[in-house]
Formats: structure tokens, C-alpha cells, sequence
């Protein structure tokens, strides 16, 4: 038994010892957690997203729509709350069709990556009760408007379930009026896991034509084909497990 003494004291030191640690390791565990903001998805395979912005928008949404449909395309639609509002019907249609109906906030503010918390919850759980009473569930992804994202933006996106989500394919059509324009954008420019920004609605809720985009969108889903690559929604490349997929 001799020396059994001091290993209880050194134990009861080496315990102490532990306890700062501890409190410093929770401490770090602690910090607020931040929503993962992407700009593109898994590259295993040659798959693209196209997402279309700042709808619903009657009727070059309902035109979109009948593209992809008639080209067997699912597609991601972040929607405006405030559009959405004023279209339910349009959203229901988007729903029916497979599409991925995701939150492109309430208000398209440009000041929302500047606002605190609150302002920018408040925004946030806006456009969720419009999403809710509409299709019976809050979305999953969120694109902020402009692009712009900031820590407390992606605080109170993980607080919420929502994932952020950008792009790094820009098909210009926000801007540009000719259909062969943005079909060279996007086709210069793609490559495996793109997520591409197009529209079917206009800034800030207004009602543009979209006549370009409906004209480019035919061309643009030809050459991705030809090109050998698969479109998806932005739920489905974000997802590691579409590398499971047979053939990637």
C-alpha cells in the first residue's frame, strides 16, 4: 500500500486542473452557430442547378414553368414573400409541378445584410408564415436578396433551419435583354455543381418582362444537355449523398 497516498493527491490535483478546461472548452462550444451559406453544390457528377429569383410573376413564371415542364427539368424557385402573398395560386402551381419552392425573404430589402437581428428575423418569419399558409411548410433554403449575407443574417438563418444559399453561375438576364447573351453566360461559364442564377420576377417585387429569359431558358437547357450534364434542384446538389448515385 505504500505510495498509495500521494497517487490519491496527484489525482485530486490532476482534477482540478481539468475543471478550468472544461469550463474554457464549453465556453467555445458555446458560440453561436451560423447558417452555411453555398454558392454551389457537390461536384462529384455533372449535375446543375437553375434557380429562378424574385417571383411569382404571372405570367412569365407560369411560361418558365411550362418549359421545364415540357423538358422534364425540376427547377428551384426562390420565391419573394410579398410576391407570393399577392400569387398564392402561382406558388400552388410551382408545388404541383416539383418544383423546389424556397424564401427569397419578404421584403427583397437591400438593407436586410445590414440589419440586426430582429429586423432581419422579422422579415425572415414574414416570409415563413407566407410559405406556411400557403403550402402548409416553412422552406428550407434562403437566398438573400442581392446576394448580401452577413453573421447575423446567418445566425438567425441557423436559428431558423435554413441553409443559405448563393450562386456562381450568373445568366445575366437581370440585366440583358438578348436571349443569346445569357444562353453564352450560362454555358461559358458552367461546370459541375453550378447553381445558376436566373429570374422570373423583377427587383424589389416590381413585374418586368421576362420574355429574354423564356426565350434563352429552351437554349440554355439544350446546350447543358448536349454538354452531358443532369439538371437537379439546388435541395438535391447540395446533398453529399447524390455522390451515392449510380454513375457518380
Amino acid at each position: 500500500m505504500v505510495g498509495a497516498r500521494p497517487l490519491r493527491r496527484l489525482s485530486a490535483l490532476l482534477a482540478l486542473l481539468a475543471v478550468p478546461a472544461l469550463v474554457l472548452g464549453c465556453g467555445r462550444s458555446a458560440a453561436a452557430p451560423k447558417a452555411a451559406h453555398l454558392s454551389s453544390g457537390e461536384s462529384c457528377g455533372r449535375l446543375v442547378a437553375l434557380t429562378f429569383d424574385d417571383g411569382p410573376n404571372p405570367p412569365f413564371t407560369q411560361q418558365i414553368l411550362q418549359v421545364l415542364e415540357s423538358n422534364g427539368v425540376k427547377a428551384t424557385f426562390f420565391v419573394e414573400g410579398q410576391a407570393a402573398e399577392a400569387n398564392p395560386d402561382t406558388v400552388k402551381l410551382l408545388d404541383a409541378a416539383g418544383m423546389d419552392v424556397e424564401s427569397h425573404s419578404y421584403s427583397h430589402s437591400q438593407s436586410l445584410a445590414t440589419a440586426d437581428a430582429a429586423t432581419f428575423r422579422s422579415d425572415l418569419d414574414a416570409a415563413s408564415a407566407v410559405f406556411a399558409g400557403i403550402l402548409g411548410r416553412q422552406p428550407m433554403l434562403y437566398r438573400p436578396p442581392f446576394g448580401n449575407t452577413s453573421d447575423v443574417m446567418l445566425k438567425e438563418l441557423a436559428d431558423a433551419g435554413y441553409t443559405s444559399i448563393g450562386w456562381d453561375v450568373d445568366s445575366t438576364d437581370w440585366q440583358e435583354t438578348d436571349p443569346s447573351k445569357i444562353v453564352d453566360a450560362v454555358l461559358s461559364q458552367v461546370h459541375p455543381g453550378a447553381i445558376v442564377l436566373m429570374h422570373d420576377g423583377g427587383l424589389s417585387g416590381g413585374n418586368p418582362d421576362r420574355t429574354a429569359t423564356i426565350r434563352a431558358l429552351p437554349l440554355v437547357l439544350a446546350g447543358l444537355r448536349e454538354r452531358g450534364y443532369e439538371l437537379k434542384t439546388v435541395s438535391q446538389i447540395i446533398d453529399p449523398a447524390v455522390c451515392n448515385t449510380t454513375g457518380f
